[in-house]
């Protein structure tokens, strides 16, 4: 089972919050990524960590649109 999915919109969003904007080469949303800052925080994670995990979400993100969309 996959922590991914395809909303209405198109975009591609984790089970953690992080939505991805395809049209927009894999921007996050401004509001997923407060969000996803917002638990994280709350979990104690450094922004620096908070950083590394979206940009890794973002390419296992499009490594999934890939893998399931092609």
């Amino acid at each position: 089972m996959t922590t991914w999915y395809i909303l209405p919109n198109g975009n591609i969003k984790h089970a953690t919050g992080l939505e991805l904007q395809p049209e927009q080469d894999w921007f996050p949303t401004s509001e997923s990524m407060a969000l996803f800052t917002e638990r994280e925080r709350e979990k104690g994670a450094s922004d620096v960590l908070i950083v590394k995990y979206m940009m890794d979400l973002a390419r296992d993100g499009e490594q999934w649109v890939q893998d399931n969309l092609t």
